[in-house]
């Protein structure tokens, strides 16, 4: 049988000759957690393929390893579109393992990078990919140039990975999937049809989403590309419809917009996040064109706000709005919400929902605008 182990005897002295206090201690229990302090400074320098390994180590390792993955929270950044090969960099260096990741791709990016970004996620993640005229990560803006000749510099794509998180659910819903290359849209006769059946499917996840209490959020972002005018059209009874059964419960923020390039292999697409997150959202129009407007309108939406550990903010602006305004929304935004990594682009037309109950001296419905920003804010904590 093996032996305990030895207790080391420690004599303190209290300053008098003959006094001593003797203590009993397992030399091994200061070396757990002073190893387990170590790990954990480590873990944090490390990506998360390089996390994952560490955490086959063994039990204390995997401990160790689970708590550093739980103190992460939203990877956003840009990369150019040249790097998303099968070993892209962004996958290397990112610290999260995403369960959805959102893609704003300039529209004269090669077609089929989607592929390139699907074949590289995990299995698991779910990607959502805007081709739009203009990217927006913090204050950096980059639009597109139809006049330039070769504008590969201006190819970046901003991405925006969140992370698994407890007691937090996904889910993501296709409208439509009917043309096979970027310009070359096909409406079926059928298209009606269709899109009340798509409409029903939608109800019918809204309605598995319960009513969120103070500490949950219910997230519904909602994306279209309007090669023709027809989806924009169907788009409008769509967001009613929901609004109506949702009512102002049950959706707490709604973010998105109108592209005028595909989403990949989507007309209509339809994301709801819900559970232990907050959120808001807020539509800034075209009634407010100055930058003190603005200020004061986001100002309000900030004194809203609570924010916590981890936080992300998504932005879609309409091209229109950029030549009516002193200085962009994103730059405004960034001044009163400095810590919060904010991604977005510029394109059509923007969807959102004010969370404030004094816009106007009503609740804003769910409108398609354009001239328009729309802003929502994402928060959690990221425990487990």
């Amino acid at each position: 049988m093996e032996e305990p182990t030895a207790k080391r005897i420690r004599k303190t002295s209290t300053g008098f000759e003959n006094n001593t206090v003797e203590s009993y201690e397992n030399p091994m229990d200061s070396n757990i957690y002073l190893n387990y302090d170590i790990l954990r400074i480590v873990f944090r320098y490390l990506n998360v393929k390089e996390l994952e390994r560490a955490a086959m180590v063994c039990r204390f390792w995997l401990k160790a390893a689970n708590h550093e993955k739980y103190t992460r929270g939203p990877d956003c950044f840009i990369e150019h579109h040249l790097h998303f090969t099968d070993k892209t960099r962004f996958i290397e260096k990112s610290r999260i393992k995403p369960t959805i990741g959102f893609f704003f791709i300039p529209y004269k990016t090669l077609y089929g990078i989607h592929e390139l970004i699907i074949k590289i996620l995990p299995s698991n993640c779910s990607a959502v990919m805007l081709y739009t005229f203009g990217t927006i990560i913090n204050e950096r803006l980059e639009l597109s140039d139809d006049t330039r000749v070769d504008d590969t510099e201006f190819r970046n794509i901003v991405c925006a990975l969140l992370p698994e998180i407890a007691d937090v659910k996904i889910n993501s819903l296709i409208l439509c999937t009917e043309y096979k290359q970027p310009g070359s849209l096909l409406v079926p006769s059928e298209l009606l049809l269709e899109f009340q059946n798509h409409v029903r499917k939608l109800i019918d996840m809204i309605k598995e989403t319960p009513i969120p209490n103070q500490d949950e959020s219910t997230c519904f972002i909602y994306l279209c590309n309007d090669l023709c005018n027809e989806f924009i059209h169907l788009s409008k009874p769509l967001l009613k419809a929901v609004q109506e059964y949702s009512g102002i419960d049950r959706i707490t923020s709604v973010w998105g917009g109108v592209m005028k390039w595909p989403l990949s292999t989507a007309c209509f697409r339809v994301v709801l996040i819900t559970g232990s997150i907050q959120s808001w959202s807020v539509v800034v129009d075209g009634r407010y064109t100055t930058e003190e407007q603005v200020t004061k309108k986001l100002r309000l939406f900030k004194n809203q706000v609570k924010l916590k550990k981890h936080s992300v903010g998504f932005i879609f602006s309409c091209l229109d709005r950029k030549n009516v305004l002193e200085k962009p929304d994103s730059t405004i935004f960034k001044t009163l919400f400095p810590e919060v990594s904010l991604v977005g682009c510029f394109d059509d037309k923007a969807v959102g929902k004010n969370t404030m109950d004094h816009e106007m001296g009503s609740r804003r419905d769910w409108e398609i605008d354009e001239q328009t920003t729309t802003f929502m804010l994402l928060t959690n904590h990221h425990t487990k």
